[in-house]
This record gives structure tokens, C-alpha cells and sequence, in this order.
């Protein structure tokens, strides 16, 4: 029996469908961007936000001025986002022209894409390293910027998980224990300690005192867990009676 030439067509097209196709060399792509950060990175802790400087610019020092860069907004006990800039000199200035507050919330820092000039309320300069906190302090002095800052150098290398950055504002030497470790801290120094645990639960018992005369006064006894995947700022600050605030806040990875 002989195939007629439909039949003969219809196995012709099966034998090819069956036939192995050789694989196509797949197409290059193009590498991913990569997204270059910026030499300094900034965040800032406001211990005490104050009264009508809540909403605010970051600036840059350039050959035209003072050039905004970053819009903030700051309320007490807040650490904001981490902001990227190009050079060490900065300034902080309230915000000419501030958003509409987003209800009870601070939202993120954001970059400044129409740029200006401002006048700065309070300038400052970032340390060597490429990972710095600014703790803004109120300043009650009269004629004064409202703000006072603290730069803490915090890079991860330093300043990383588990540890502890201790800063002293008032005019007492504090002693403390952290988890049976020791620091002693001058009046406006600071120290990074990375607490031991000395409780159950991996816990860690933290006791401070200040010095009078030569006797010491607990104001702290508290118990915090001893290792952690964040890092921690304890701000000692001083209240009007004279007795001290362990003021603590915490701050979660990515440091930069």
C-alpha cells in the first residue's frame, strides 16, 4: 500500500515536530545598576524636639551658599532615616517652605529634588567616618539656635549590633555596670560598650550612679536583654530637680 501525498505530508510535519531543536544561545543582558551611595550618611536622634523647629531642612556647603538638600521632620524621642550627602560641611535650617503634615506622623526624610539656599540655624561637620549620628539637644540659651548637636561617630565597625553607645550630658562623672561590665564617664564624654550577661534569659543588669562628693547616687537599676540584633543609645540627660533621665533608644539595621 502507498501513501497518498496528504498522508505523506501530515507525517513529514510530525517527524519535524519531533525532531530536536537546538538550543538558542540566550541573550545577553545588560548588568544591573548599581546604585552608588553617597560618601557620608546621616541620621538624627532628637532627644527634645523644639518648640516651632520641628520641620526642617539639611543643607550642604557649596560656592553659591547653603544649599538644601534633605526636608525633615523631628519630634521628641524620633531617629530619622538615614540621609546621604557629598561633603562633611552641613547646617540644619527650619524649613521655608514645610509639607503638609501627614497626620500623626513624622514620614520618612526626603530628598530635595528643587533645590535652594537657606540659612542655617546651627552648622556642623560631619567626622572622618562615612556613618554619623546627630543628636539634636534642645538650647535654652537666649538668642540661641534651638538646637544643639552632638555628633557620634557610628560606623557598624565601631558601632554595631549588641552594643551600647553611652552619652553623658550632665555635669556629674556617672559610673555604670553593664551586665558586669564597667564604663566611668566624665561629664559630656561617651563611650560604645558592649554589655555582658550576668542574669537568666540572657540578660543583662544595668546600674548607674552619679558622684557626689565622694559618695555615689543610683538613679538607674534595670534589666536589658545582653545580646541583640540592633544597636542601643543611652543619653544621660539632665532634669531641672537635678536628678538624671536614662533616655534609651534603640536603632535597627541597615546603619547606612
Amino acid at each position: 500500500m502507498t501513501l497518498s501525498a496528504h498522508m505523506k505530508w501530515i507525517l513529514c510535519l510530525t517527524m519535524l515536530a519531533l525532531w530536536p531543536v537546538a538550543a538558542q544561545p540566550a541573550t545577553p543582558t545588560a548588568p544591573a545598576a548599581t546604585v552608588k551611595k553617597a560618601p557620608h550618611s546621616l541620621r538624627f536622634l532628637c532627644v527634645e524636639a523644639a518648640e516651632k523647629a520641628t520641620q526642617l531642612v539639611v543643607a550642604e556647603k557649596t560656592e553659591q551658599g547653603w544649599l538644601a538638600r534633605w526636608r525633615l521632620t523631628v519630634s521628641s524621642s524620633y531617629i530619622t532615616d538615614a540621609m546621604g550627602f557629598g561633603t562633611r560641611k552641613l547646617a540644619l535650617a527650619i524649613d521655608p517652605a514645610p509639607p503638609q503634615a501627614a497626620g500623626g506622623f513624622n514620614g520618612p526624610a526626603t530628598p530635595i529634588k528643587e533645590e535652594f539656599l537657606v540659612q542655617p540655624i546651627i552648622e556642623f561637620e560631619l567626622p572622618d567616618s562615612d556613618t554619623a549620628t546627630a543628636i539634636l539637644v534642645t538650647n535654652s540659651a537666649p538668642k540661641a539656635s534651638p538646637y544643639r548637636i552632638i555628633l557620634i561617630d557610628a560606623q557598624k565597625q565601631r558601632f554595631g549590633d549588641g552594643k551600647i553607645l553611652v552619652q553623658n550630658f550632665t555635669t556629674h562623672t556617672v559610673a555604670g555596670l553593664f551586665g558586669g561590665k564597667s564604663a566611668k564617664l566624665a561629664p559630656g564624654q561617651s563611650t560604645i560598650i558592649e554589655p555582658g550577661i550576668d542574669q537568666a534569659a540572657e540578660m543583662a543588669q544595668i546600674t548607674l550612679a552619679k558622684q557626689l562628693g565622694d559618695q555615689w547616687e543610683p538613679f538607674c537599676d534595670t534589666r536589658w536583654p545582653g545580646k541583640t540584633e540592633y544597636r542601643r543609645y543611652l543619653l544621660l540627660i539632665p532634669r531641672a530637680d537635678g536628678s538624671i533621665h536614662p533616655f534609651v533608644m534603640p536603632e535597627y539595621p541597615p546603619y547606612r
